[in-house]
């Protein structure tokens, strides 16, 4: 599904490349655009695009891909993967590069919420990526060490709430590694039958339960993390259209799925294992969300790359020969309603969301 004719106009929306007013005291949101080497930073309260970073005007290359974004629980910080020129970016309130980390193909991140640690996994485009961690230590924005993991392609990252674990999935195989961050120990989880190419974790409030969507077979997996691994799935809950990425409302019980394929965002009961409802708001391969601060908004980010064929993975269209790149926008949903608040236009190929306070 392509829906290029009518975000011309709304193309408006978009502030001028550069400096904007980063004095409110609106939470930010980061978007990163990875086919168009920019950052797009949106005032939550205002739903304004405030500033839009170019990274080709900061030293990094057309080709940077940043990926993913994760952000400081008071916002003093934030961090920036760029797959392409094989970097972890440190940026400060105002925006400025304050260090940097080289890493080979750096995916998704997690903050240690307990200790310094900020852990990377690994981009799906490369060939064969390291089975490896990176562990970067946030203060002095150094790399410790990159912890082995043995399994291939690393991608879904999560570090539990008490700082004790931070668990991998495999996006090649139905594995996951689980690091006690204590001894660097690695337990290892196999689930059994086809395969589902585990995209993202998300924590609940309490943090006693990860779910992560499976986007070749269709399904929420759900686990109890009051148990230590290895895991076996307590429930497997078919939600159709690609469930890519997952946030955990603020009661624990409702979990909300971006469908890649499907257009849509899935509202998903953990008590009764069903998908209850599904939302439209002109939405084009939605790929990333997060909740508002008042648990009431939805900020989904709409890829806008065409639908993929069948058989295929959402991580083959980072920005691959073949697949029109156009851009992409942040739909703003009500979700008591259901309705559309708000639609902001963002750069090419946008995939990460990211903002402090987002687990």
């Amino acid at each position: 599904m392509m829906l290029a004719s009518w975000v011309t106009a709304a193309a408006l929306v978009v502030a001028v490349l550069g400096g904007g007013d980063t004095s409110s005291a609106s939470r930010k949101l980061y978007v990163v655009n990875q086919a168009g080497a920019t950052i797009s930073i949106i005032d939550e309260g205002r739903l304004q695009v405030d500033t839009v970073l170019d990274l080709r005007t900061m030293g990094f290359s057309a080709n940077a891909k940043p990926h993913h974004v994760v952000v400081e629980p008071d916002g003093s910080f934030w961090y920036v993967t760029l797959i392409g020129d094989g970097r972890v970016l440190k940026l400060d309130r105002q925006n400025r590069v304050v260090a940097q980390v080289a890493m080979e193909t750096p995916g998704l991140m997690t903050l240690d919420p307990v200790h310094d640690s900020l852990y990377v996994g690994r981009s799906m485009t490369a060939v064969n990526p390291p089975k490896s961690l990176g562990v970067i230590a946030r203060r002095s924005f150094t790399l410790v060490e990159e912890q082995e993991i043995l399994i291939a392609r690393p991608h879904a990252i999560a570090a539990t709430a008490d700082g004790r674990w931070v668990h991998t999935a495999s996006l090649a195989e139905n594995r996951i590694a689980s690091v006690e961050t204590s001894t660097g120990r690695v337990t290892l989880t196999t689930i059994p039958g086809a395969a589902r190419s585990l995209v993202q974790f998300a924590l609940s409030p309490d943090g006693t339960t990860m779910v992560a969507g499976g986007e070749l077979s269709n399904t929420l997996l759900v686990f109890d993390l009051r148990r230590p691994p290895p895991f076996v799935p307590v429930q497997e809950i078919a939600v159709a259209g690609k469930p890519w990425e997952a946030r955990f409302a603020p009661d624990g019980r409702t979990v909300w799925v971006t469908l890649l394929l499907g257009n849509r965002v899935a509202q998903v009961d953990l008590a009764s294992g069903t998908v209850v409802r599904t939302i439209e708001g002109r939405l084009a391969q939605p790929y990333s969300m997060l909740l508002g601060e008042d648990g009431k908004s939805a900020f989904v980010v709409s890829q806008n790359t065409g639908a993929p064929q069948p058989g295929q993975s959402g991580h083959e269209m980072h920005g691959m020969a073949g697949h029109s790149a156009t851009d992409g926008w942040l739909s703003v949903l009500d979700l008591a309603t259901g309705t559309l608040r708000a639609t902001l236009m963002l750069g090419t190929g946008p995939t990460g969301i990211g903002a402090a306070g987002a687990r």
